[in-house]
């Protein structure tokens, strides 16, 4: 399962930071990937100029029990 995190706007970068530092090595050890990050180099028709991060998720199924 892939996701897509977009941030409109960004009122504490240091709290931003923060969690940047805490929440990529714990998607990583999850053993999901982080696709892509960081702000857009082109902006096409109205597109926002907005940091985006792109992460591929373990699928839920793999990582669960099955119900018998």
């Amino acid at each position: 399962m892939k996701w897509k995190v977009t941030y409109h706007s960004v009122s504490d970068p240091d709290a931003l930071a923060a969690y940047a530092k805490l929440s990529g090595p714990a998607i990583l050890a999850a053993g999901s990937r982080i696709l892509a990050r960081g702000m857009p180099s082109n902006l096409y028709e109205e597109g926002l100029h907005q940091r985006t991060v792109v992460i591929e998720f373990v699928i839920k199924n793999q990582i669960l029990p099955k119900a018998s």
